[in-house]
C-alpha cells in the first residue's frame, strides 16, 4: 500500500494521517473549495492536495472515509461512479458513525465495481502519544485494513459481515454521547428551575463520578454539529432492531441546540473556553 486518500482531513483523520505518513505511505485529499482551516490542517499534518476526488481515486490504493454522517452515503455513491474508470481494484473503508442499514446500502451500491468495501467504526479520540483510537472493521475485506494497525490506530477485525462494525459503533456511541446529552439536559433543567447550586452540591456528595463528568463537557461545543446526524443514525439503528429510538431523538434535540448556542456556533475548543460552571451551561443552551 503506497497511496491513501483521506476524506476528509478533520480533527480525527488528520492526526491518523500523520502517523500513516510517518510509516512511508503517502496520504492525499482533494482540497479544492475546502475551507482555509481544512487546507491549513492538511498542510500541518503532511497531507497532499490531490485537487479532485477523481485524481485521488486514480492514484490511491485505499480511500478512508471519515465524514459527518449525512455526507457518508453521497461519497460512497461518487466513489462507485468514478470507479468505473479504474483499471485496478481500490479499497474503500467507511469509518463513519452511521447505521448498519445505511452502510449495507453503501456496500450494495458498490457491488459489481472494482471497489472492495470495508465497514468500520471509530471509538476513542485522535491519536496522541501512546493513546490511539480503536477502529472496528467488518466485512469480507476487513483483513485488508489490518495492514494499518498501529499507524495511529488500533485495528480490531471483527471477522463478521458488513454492518457489524457500524452496529458496534452505534451501541457504544449511544451510551457515551447519549449520557453527555442527558447531563446537559439535567443541568439545563436545574438552571431553569433555579436549583443549579443545590444539584451540584448533591451530585458532589452522592454522585461523585457524575459530578466529575460534568467537568468534561467543554469539548461538546466543538463537536455538537457533527453529533446531530449521528444521533439520528443511532435512533434509526435502535428502531431497526425493535428498540425505542426516542432516547436519541432527545439527544438529537439537545445537540442541535448546543450547536446553535453562543459557544456552539463558534465551535470553540475546550482550551478556548474560559468560563465554568453555571455560566458555561448557560452558554450552550
Amino acid at each position: 500500500m503506497k497511496n491513501i486518500t483521506l476524506m476528509s482531513p478533520g480533527e480525527m483523520g488528520s492526526p491518523i494521517a500523520k502517523c500513516i505518513i510517518k510509516s512511508g505511505i503517502n496520504v492525499m485529499s482533494p482540497l479544492k473549495n475546502r475551507s482555509s482551516q481544512t487546507v491549513e490542517r492538511a498542510k500541518k499534518y503532511g497531507i497532499e492536495d490531490s485537487i479532485s476526488l477523481e485524481n485521488s481515486i486514480m492514484n490511491s490504493d485505499l480511500i478512508i472515509s471519515i465524514l459527518v454522517p449525512d455526507a457518508a452515503e453521497d461519497l460512497a455513491k461518487e466513489v462507485s461512479n468514478l470507479s468505473k474508470k479504474l483499471d485496478k481494484e481500490i479499497i474503500f473503508a467507511d469509518l463513519n458513525a452511521i447505521s448498519p442499514e445505511t452502510v449495507k446500502k453503501m456496500n450494495s451500491s458498490m457491488s459489481g465495481t472494482k471497489v472492495k468495501f470495508i465497514d468500520g467504526g471509530i471509538i476513542g479520540g485522535p491519536p496522541e502519544g501512546d493513546k490511539m483510537p480503536r477502529i472496528y472493521v467488518s466485512g469480507q475485506n476487513s483483513n485488508l485494513f489490518s495492514r494499518l494497525d498501529g499507524l495511529g490506530m488500533k485495528v480490531i477485525d471483527m471477522n463478521g459481515s458488513v454492518g457489524d462494525a457500524s452496529a458496534m459503533k452505534m451501541a457504544y456511541a449511544s451510551i457515551t454521547k447519549g449520557y453527555s446529552s442527558l447531563l446537559i439536559a439535567a443541568v439545563t433543567l436545574s438552571i431553569r428551575t433555579n436549583n443549579f447550586e443545590y444539584l451540584m452540591k448533591e451530585l458532589e456528595f452522592s454522585q461523585k463520578n457524575v459530578f466529575n463528568d460534568l467537568k468534561n463537557l467543554k469539548s461538546i461545543p466543538s463537536k455538537a454539529h457533527r453529533w446531530i446526524g449521528e444521533m439520528e443514525e443511532i435512533s434509526n439503528t435502535y428502531i431497526e432492531n425493535s428498540i425505542t429510538g426516542d432516547f436519541h431523538k432527545g439527544s438529537y434535540s439537545i445537540y442541535k441546540k448546543v450547536s446553535e448556542s453562543k459557544l456552539g456556533e463558534k465551535r470553540l475548543f475546550p482550551s478556548d473556553i474560559d468560563i465554568d460552571g453555571k455560566e458555561f451551561f448557560e452558554s450552550i443552551q
